[in-house]
C-alpha cells in the first residue's frame, strides 16, 4: 500500500494485537524478542494494508502438514474496544512484548475493584478468625455479644467476595467481547431536580401622582369702565341745573 510505505503502525495497535495472542494463548511467551522475529511479517502486511486486528487473527496452523484449519486467534474476534496500551513514550516501529504493554482504563479499573474486594474479604476474615479466638474463654455474656459481631463480619465477608466475583465476572466478559453490559454495573445516583422557586407575584405599579397644576395666574382685574368723553359730562351736569 502506497500510502504507507516507510511507515509503521501505531504502537497500541501492536498493544492490541498482543493482547489478543494472550487471550488465545495465555501460556504463551510473546516477549519482546519475539515480537522482534515477528515485526517484519506484521509489518510487511500493514503496510500491504491489512489492519492489526486482521494480522492478528490470520495466524493457521497445519499440524498433521495435511489438513489446514484456523487457529483459535483466527476464530475469536479482535475486540474493537481498546483494551490495551503500548509501554509509556512507545514510538512507530519500535517492537515491545506482552509484559511491557498497559490496561486501558476500563480494564484497570475492574482489576483495582477486583483486588481491593479480595483485600478487604481477607481483612474481615482475619478479624472473624480473631474473635474465634476471643470467643474460647469468654464467659457466656461475653460471648453472645462477640457472636454478633462476628455474624455482621460473615456478612461483610460475603458482600465483599460477591463483588471481587462480579468484577471478575465484569473483566472477562470485557476481554472476550470488548463489551460491559449494564449487569453488575452500579447505578448513577440521579439528580434530584431542583424544584424553581415560583415567581414573585410582581407589586402594582405605582400610580403617578398627578402633576401640580402651575399656580395659576392672577385674575386680571376688571377694566374700568370707558371713561366718558368730557363732551357728554358737560351735557350731564348742564342738565343737572335746566330747572334752576
Amino acid at each position: 500500500m502506497k500510502s504507507r510505505e516507510g511507515k509503521y503502525p501505531p504502537p497500541d495497535d501492536l498493544a492490541r494485537l498482543i493482547r489478543h495472542w494472550m487471550t488465545i494463548w495465555p501460556n504463551a511467551q510473546i516477549t519482546s524478542e519475539r515480537m522482534k522475529q515477528l515485526y517484519p511479517y506484521i509489518l510487511r502486511k500493514w503496510r500491504e494494508g491489512w489492519t492489526l486486528a486482521q494480522i492478528a487473527q490470520t495466524a493457521c496452523s497445519c499440524n498433521d502438514g495435511q489438513n489446514i484449519a484456523p487457529s483459535p486467534a483466527a476464530l475469536k474476534v479482535v475486540p474493537t474496544r481498546r483494551l490495551s496500551l503500548s509501554p509509556t513514550g512507545a514510538v512507530p516501529g519500535q517492537t515491545f512484548g506482552s509484559d511491557e504493554i498497559r490496561d486501558a482504563g476500563s480494564v484497570s479499573r475492574l482489576k483495582l475493584q477486583a483486588e481491593i474486594a479480595e483485600l478487604k474479604a481477607k481483612s474481615i476474615g482475619t478479624e472473624i478468625e480473631i474473635l474465634y479466638r476471643r470467643m474460647r474463654g469468654a464467659t457466656e455474656s461475653v460471648r453472645a455479644k462477640l457472636e454478633e459481631q462476628r455474624q455482621r463480619l460473615v456478612s461483610q465477608l460475603d458482600q465483599q467476595k460477591k463483588q471481587a466475583e462480579a468484577a471478575t465476572a465484569r473483566l472477562a466478559e470485557l476481554e472476550s467481547t470488548g463489551r460491559l453490559s449494564a449487569v453488575g454495573r452500579k447505578p448513577k445516583a440521579k439528580k434530584e431536580s431542583v424544584q424553581k422557586a415560583e415567581p414573585a407575584t410582581p407589586k402594582p405599579a405605582r400610580q403617578k401622582r398627578p402633576a401640580k397644576a402651575a399656580n395659576p395666574a392672577p385674575a386680571a382685574a376688571p377694566s374700568p369702565p370707558p371713561a366718558a368723553s368730557m363732551n357728554a359730562v358737560e351735557d350731564t351736569i348742564a342738565k343737572l341745573y335746566e330747572d334752576d
